[in-house]
């Protein structure tokens, strides 16, 4: 069995192969050596000592800012692999999926056949502003300004990782950054809340029990999908939140499917939390419990994966007579609704799983109309007029 991205596999004679780019030809096809072990451990330690030897300069300049340590170069086509294989078991899979995806579409296409020390700011503000103007492959356009981003952040820690291992960098001050915009957020109005909600109630699929989980408890869509009865603790209306379920790109050379479904632990350590249910949800839940293993989307076993959770959610909102919205808007809702019930933003941001109170304020709560009327109403007990009219309405009383 081949190791994740690692380019090591078990031949059919039982020995190990350890493959390593080294080079490439002028047309730009990839030059790979080859080298075997009797084991996996003896076929990666063959390959991490010929990525080491490939990394030394041929020759080195001393540093003028500190004086007796050498700086070294290296192509950045191998820096960026270096970076990659030096975060494969810090962070998640689908984190390292991510930046193994930024880097062999987009970063390693256009700059890695550099010398890292070619690669100055200028370079790289130019690829970036590119990549934001005509980067699309099919030639229509550019990319969104947050997979420039993306692209951006993965570009920068491989800089960063340069650094603290000594390589010679000429990326100096500020690198080009490009502004996201911030989208419209879509919330549920009142009337259109209780038609998707009626919908909802109106069936008997095990699926419509997750909407109601993420209306009520602003759970994301893998989350719900990864949801299991065990996690429900119905008798004290408590739910625990350690899990999602998401399709993430397929990087084992040992199947032909391009993508996986993986269940994993949510993005950050804030997300993993228990999270109180409206005892009216908990009612209902238990009158519809199923074994622990069971998860509540599919009331089997097995789990569905969060495109199917959302075709599902679409026929409800058909259903409802509402038009196409994202699962996301569930979540939005939900604390639109507790802001306008007056819940204090330090207990939803951790309800919601946010690490910081300042994301629940500037992207989940957005007060409706009807509450900014209401509060701007408040502004008569300061205007004469205002009070004058509020004492009449009430002699009128």
């Amino acid at each position: 069995m081949g190791r994740r991205g690692e380019n090591i596999h078990k031949r059919q004679d039982g020995r190990w192969e350890a493959r390593v780019l080294y080079a490439h030809t002028s047309t730009g096809k990839g030059q790979y050596r080859y080298l075997y072990g009797k084991t996996y451990a003896e076929a990666k330690e063959k390959r991490n000592t010929l990525l080491a030897e490939l990394v030394m300069p041929a020759s080195c300049s001393l540093s003028s800012s500190e004086p007796g340590t050498a700086e070294r170069n290296v192509q950045f086509r191998i820096l960026l692999e270096e970076w990659l294989e030096s975060i494969r078991d810090s962070v998640k899979e689908s984190s390292f999926v991510n930046y193994s995806y930024l880097v062999k579409k987009y970063i390693e296409p256009d700059l890695g056949d550099y010398e890292f020390s070619e690669i100055t700011t200028e370079i790289a503000d130019s690829f970036l502003k590119k990549k934001l103007e005509s980067g699309r492959r099919d030639g229509k356009g550019g990319l969104s300004p947050k997979t420039v981003a993306d692209i951006r952040s993965a570009l920068l820690q491989a800089v960063d990782y340069a650094r603290n291992k000594d390589y010679l960098c000429n990326i100096k001050g500020k690198v080009f950054n490009p502004k996201t915009p911030k989208r419209p957020i879509r919330v549920l109005s009142h009337i259109e809340q209780k038609k998707l909600e009626t919908a909802v109630y109106k069936s008997e699929d095990a699926e419509h029990l997750g909407i109601l989980v993420a209306m009520y408890c602003g759970l994301r869509i893998g989350e719900v999908c990864a949801l299991q009865w065990g996690d429900l603790n119905l008798e004290d209306c408590t739910m625990f939140v350690s899990k999602t379920v998401m399709r993430i790109q397929n990087l084992s050379e040992e199947t032909e499917a391009k993508t996986k479904v993986v269940i994993t632990p949510p993005k950050t350590d804030a997300a993993i939390r228990t999270v109180p249910m409206p005892a009216f949800l908990c009612r209902y839940l238990m009158e519809n419990k199923k074994e622990a293993d069971v998860y509540i989307l599919t009331g089997t076993t097995d789990f569905m994966e969060p495109r199917c959770c959302l075709g599902r959610y679409k026929r409800y909102l058909e259903d409802a007579g509402i038009g196409s919205l994202t699962f996301h808007t569930l979540r939005h809702t939900f604390a639109t609704r507790c802001v306008e019930k007056g819940m204090d933003v330090k207990s939803l941001s951790e309800i919601l799983g946010h690490s910081d109170v300042r994301t629940t304020l500037q992207r989940y709560v957005h007060p409706s109309m009807e509450l900014k009327k209401a509060q701007i109403n408040l502004l008569e007990d300061f205007s004469i007029r205002g009070q004058n009219h509020s004492h009449e309405e009430r002699i009128s009383l």
